[in-house]
């Protein structure tokens, strides 16, 4: 092994490292998303134009990129000087393409087609108990347009509404929060 690190030489070394490295982590990324566990990335506050440029996968498309092309600009005679410019520029492309193509793709999931106001006069099952007569928001748990959904509910009933008990959507707020009012039927069915 060490003959094999001696013919490569120094920056060779680095540059496959990091190659390698980030290569496995991508893998691993990938075999994680595809057999459903999250979305296998973590953000970092970074913004530019609104969106997460910085995550781990864009940052191992860095690193992937800049050590992919740096074992290439090496191997065909470049100077180091070159690789780390070459991989460099290559790396922040990919950073930001992840980026790009991350923002595409959660806006395209969070863009739902669910019209709350389908909700209204809908039987929906408490989920957080509801605190009485507007002074808080509870959760529920109501299918709408044939998904299931928890949603952030209130009420003008004076009493509290617990876990578990039936309520009717009787309104949509503007900022998406359903109003509920208890159902006289505690055996009334989800609809």
């Amino acid at each position: 092994m060490s003959d094999l690190f001696a013919f490569l030489g120094g920056p060779l070394i680095i540059f496959y490292s990091i190659a390698i490295i980030a290569s496995i982590f991508l893998v691993v990324q990938l075999l994680l998303t595809a057999l459903g566990f999250g979305d296998g990335d973590v953000d970092v506050d970074t913004d530019l134009d609104g969106g997460n440029v910085i995550s781990f996968r864009s940052l191992t498309g860095f690193f992937g990129g800049f050590g992919w092309t740096g074992v290439v600009l090496l191997e065909n005679g470049f100077s180091l000087a070159i690789a780390i410019l070459g991989g460099m520029g290559v790396g922040i492309g990919l950073m930001l393409t992840f980026a790009y193509l991350m923002r595409v793709f959660y806006s395209l999931k969070e863009s739902g087609n669910v019209d709350l106001r389908n909700a209204i006069g809908h039987v929906a099952t408490v989920y957080v108990a509801i605190p009485p007569a507007g002074t808080g928001a509870g959760q529920v748990r109501i299918m709408v347009q044939g998904r299931l959904q928890v949603l952030e509910a209130t009420t003008n009933a004076t009493e509290r509404i617990p876990s578990e008990h039936r309520v009717r959507v009787a309104d949509v707020a503007d900022s998406g929060t359903l109003l509920v009012e208890p159902v006289s039927n505690p055996d009334a069915k989800e609809s």
